[in-house]
């Protein structure tokens, strides 16, 4: 057996698996592609000797994992890779922050409702607004009247109004 003939299968084996990363087959283009290395492997122990078998197992073993990794590394640039990838970012600046300051830095002192009961967490209501909240320990209950103490990021206290500290 030629080792040209050995080569060429190596070659359509490398290539099946990096297509594997482009094409949607399920993995059976991948799978023949490793069968395919796996065939070379055996063919050039058992035809030419055991030297060609090591050295083709040895280039084998560095060469499949890289086709691989390129496979998958040039996935999102492709057809299959761009309808599945997101390609849009999340930016807070198109409004996709769970906090942003400006919502919360002239909330200290003040005063609204209890939207909800705070055992010791729950929503109240600040100038027509609802705000999840914490209370400074103690059970408020729904329809309180509460004032912030404290806000720190996104994290507001909250007291019942009238109630020393």
């Amino acid at each position: 057996m030629s080792i040209w003939i050995l080569a060429g299968l190596a070659l359509i084996g490398l290539l099946a698996i990096l297509l594997e990363g482009f094409l949607p087959a399920g993995g059976l283009i991948g799978i023949g592609g490793g069968l395919c290395l796996i065939a070379v492997i055996v063919l050039a122990f058992l035809k030419i000797g055991t030297i060609a078998g090591g050295v083709s197992l040895g280039s084998l073993a560095v060469l499949a994992p890289l086709a691989f990794y390129l496979g998958f590394k040039r996935f999102p640039q492709s057809s299959m890779g761009r309808s599945l990838v997101l390609s849009d970012r999340q930016a807070g600046e198109t409004g996709y922050a769970s906090y942003t300051p400006k919502l919360y830095q002239d909330l200290l002192g003040a005063e609204g409702v209890s939207f909800t009961s705070l055992r010791p967490s729950g929503m109240v209501k600040i100038d027509g607004r609802k705000y999840s909240a914490v209370s400074s320990g103690e059970y408020i209950e729904k329809d309180a009247r509460v004032r912030v103490v404290e806000v720190h990021g996104s994290r507001i206290v909250v007291r019942e109004k009238g109630k020393q500290s």
